[in-house]
């Protein structure tokens, strides 16, 4: 039966490409043109039929070296089976890409809810939990926090989405006084600084006690981290002031540590020795790099 014939610019036309990929396709040897008495190259249907396998297999992101041995008519190999192959090794890749992109997808919305809270809640004290999380490392002292972070992210992926929290203890030099506005670190084999004004009587004193690794709940899903059955975890019902703020360190201002008390104070809330502070992200904020940051202050009703 004889065949129709189809000049490049029919099959470019009609299979929705261009011209010069045609060509290079018959470069790579997937195609070949035959030539007419006119001097005219033209390709048949088998060539359409042909291009159309191809162009399938170009849709699942088979590399033309895998193609040019796929149609290799001098190749012996039974194509079915390599084919076969190839599909199961792009299966692997594309589930990969995929499992990526959740994750992606996973640290654009943590990163755009932390995003939305600090502006929703600028400049407030409100009441609220630490998220739901696993404790993934505890007891950390403040200098290791970020080494211990960037060696799990390095190791495990979608562990980067995990949050850095330094736990203080408040504590006052004079308990009877109220308290002031300055702050030191308490002296200790924790201690980050123990300077302050010698003066000083009724100073609000932050006592660094340990760094922890916090991975939300909801977020262990998109890690390749198997969690040990054991594993602690932060407590929901437990209550917290908390508040956003921004600074040039790790270290609470205590100014906004102060600010937190007295609205406990006002609102008739207890409370606690206990701070955490843990910073959300980086950035710039007035010409200068900075943390953005969120207090936990624990408290109960009085």
């Amino acid at each position: 039966m004889n065949q129709r014939k189809y000049l490049i610019g029919d099959v470019a036309s009609l299979m929705g490409m261009s011209r010069d990929t045609i060509r290079h396709y018959e470069k790579r040897g997937l195609l070949t043109a035959q030539k007419a008495e006119n001097g005219y190259r033209y390709y048949t249907e088998t060539d359409l039929s042909r291009l159309l396998g191809i162009l399938y297999q170009r849709k699942m992101d088979i590399g033309l070296n895998d193609l040019a041995a796929l149609w290799n008519a001098q190749d012996s190999s039974d194509s079915n089976e390599q084919l076969n192959r190839i599909i199961s090794q792009r299966l692997a890749e594309e589930e990969a890409a995929i499992e990526e992109h959740k994750r992606t997808i996973a640290r654009l919305k943590l990163t755009k809810n932390d995003c939305e809270n600090m502006q929703k809640y600028a400049d407030q004290i409100f009441l609220c939990s630490i998220p739901d999380s696993y404790l993934i490392e505890t007891d950390l002292a403040f200098q290791d926090g970020l080494e211990q972070w960037f060696q799990y992210a390095k190791e495990y992926n979608g562990l980067d989405t995990m949050y850095l929290f330094d736990e203080f203890q408040l504590q006052t030099t004079s308990p009877e006084m109220p308290l002031a506005d300055s702050l030191h670190i308490a002296a200790g084999k924790n201690a980050l600084s123990a300077s302050q004004p010698a003066a000083q009587k009724d100073t609000l004193c932050l006592d660094y006690q340990r760094s922890s690794l916090l991975l939300h709940k909801d977020m262990a899903e998109y890690t390749d981290y198997s969690l040990p059955t054991d594993i602690p975890c932060t407590d929901p019902s437990r209550q917290y002031l908390s508040v956003f703020y921004t600074s040039q360190d790790r270290i609470p201002p205590v100014h906004v540590v102060r600010n937190m008390i007295a609205y406990a104070q006002k609102n008739g809330l207890h409370h606690g020795s206990q701070l955490f502070s843990t910073f959300l992200m980086q950035g710039i904020r007035g010409q200068k790099q900075c943390y953005y940051m969120q207090l936990y202050l624990a408290v109960s009703d009085s």
